[in-house]
């Protein structure tokens, strides 16, 4: 008796039919199939559903479905077999990156990001202009910091609409499923991974956050500061740049490693940054300078500081990073590191154009960053850009 599984027709219920998309319906099935095989949705070894139910099923002609499945016969990624069984082989990632398909262009693009806040504001603003200059609409996802059923749920939408190719900022979650499934959607459509330290696929936009750190804290340390503190939320990771600059800075300033104590925030919150700061400042030896790694945990940091009867910066210094709109009217206003959001947002998208173009994942860019300095520090408010 055959025990081979058939594939389960609620799998089905995710391929997204678009009569109005420019892609034939049968590109459209193929395509679809093709990323449920690619993240394991659907297994080796699985038998595909017969053409006449599936066609049945997502409300298409028979002749579709065979013109699907013969796509897909063509890649390797199933065997039509006897009985007109189809029976799925796998897929082959390396053989994918290689195969370039002719396509019609969707004209919309993939933007995945952490969460919608004002930190990603004004790189949104760039990506929605530069995909304007582009003839692209932008299709912006929240991905809940990555979480990999998000994820796969959010690029299986991107591809059922057929994008061109996807941005994705900020992915700093060492995860492995997450990891897997861009890695997947790699090689299917170009994708530009933008300030990623995850990313181990695709083009990269790199933002030197190592030498933002060092920067940041030789500052401090300037100032007279021995005692620093780190909140980053990737230092739970183990991914944080930001305290191997910080480490650096200290080295060469001769202050021992032991004068660093780091905080894992839990998110990139006003409460995860007062929490962070509250739990520095309650150590044996507290610092006296604090270095966040976003201007909002650095906002929670001061409103810690401010709760527990201390001084900013009299008593505890503070910098943050990201240079959000609103870090300059902060009582006292916020030192910080100026992240170029609009440049980060134009790169990505003229990185993408190329990818799309060429049909190669794109040389890495570095972007450059520059200190802000204010009051939070202990400068003199305009006391300018270092």
């Amino acid at each position: 008796m055959d025990k081979t599984p058939p594939l389960d027709m609620s799998v089905v219920d995710r391929i997204n039919i678009d009569r109005s998309s420019r892609v034939s319906l049968a590109a459209q099935i193929a395509r679809q199939l093709t990323w449920l095989i690619a993240t394991g949705v659907v297994q080796p070894g699985w038998v595909l559903p017969a053409m006449g139910h599936l066609a049945e099923h997502v409300g298409v002609n028979v002749h579709t479905v065979r013109a699907a499945y013969r796509q897909l016969v063509e890649d390797g990624l199933v065997s039509m077999q006897r009985g007109s069984r189809t029976l799925v082989l796998g897929y082959d990632r390396e053989k994918a990156s290689s195969r370039r398909e002719d396509r019609e262009s969707s004209f919309t693009i993939g933007v995945m990001v952490p969460s919608f806040t004002d930190y990603y504001a004004e790189f949104l603003e760039a990506v929605s202009n530069g995909s304007e200059i582009e003839g692209w609409l932008p299709v912006f996802c929240r991905t809940r910091h990555y979480d990999p059923s998000v994820v796969s749920r959010d690029i299986d939408q991107l591809l059922s609409r057929n994008v061109d190719g996807i941005i994705v900022i900020h992915f700093d979650r060492p995860d492995r499923e997450t990891a897997g499934i861009f890695r997947s959607a790699s090689a299917l459509r170009p994708v530009v991974f933008v300030d990623s330290n995850s990313a181990d696929c695709g083009s990269r936009i790199v933002v030197d956050e190592a030498m933002a750190g060092y920067r940041a804290v030789s500052h401090l340390i300037g100032h007279g500061h021995r005692r620093i503190g780190i909140v980053d939320p990737a230092a739970g990771w183990g991914t944080s740049k930001f305290v191997r600059g910080s480490s650096r800075a200290l080295s060469n300033a001769g202050v021992p490693p032991s004068n660093q104590a780091v905080v894992a925030a839990s998110d990139w919150s006003l409460e995860a940054g007062a929490k962070a700061a509250v739990q520095l400042l309650h150590r044996e030896s507290p610092p006296t300078a604090i270095f966040c790694a976003g201007d909002v945990l650095a906002l929670g940091a001061i409103a810690a500081v401010k709760e527990l009867g201390a001084r900013v910066p009299g008593d505890v210094a503070v910098m943050g990073y990201g240079e959000i709109p609103f870090a300059a009217l902060a009582a006292p206003s916020l030192s910080t590191t100026r992240l170029p959001a609009h440049d980060l947002g134009y790169e990505a998208v003229r990185t993408l154009r190329q990818a799309i173009d060429t049909g190669e994942a794109q040389p890495a860019v570095t972007v450059e960053t520059s200190l802000i300095l204010r009051e939070s520090c202990n400068c003199p408010e305009g006391a300018g850009i270092d």
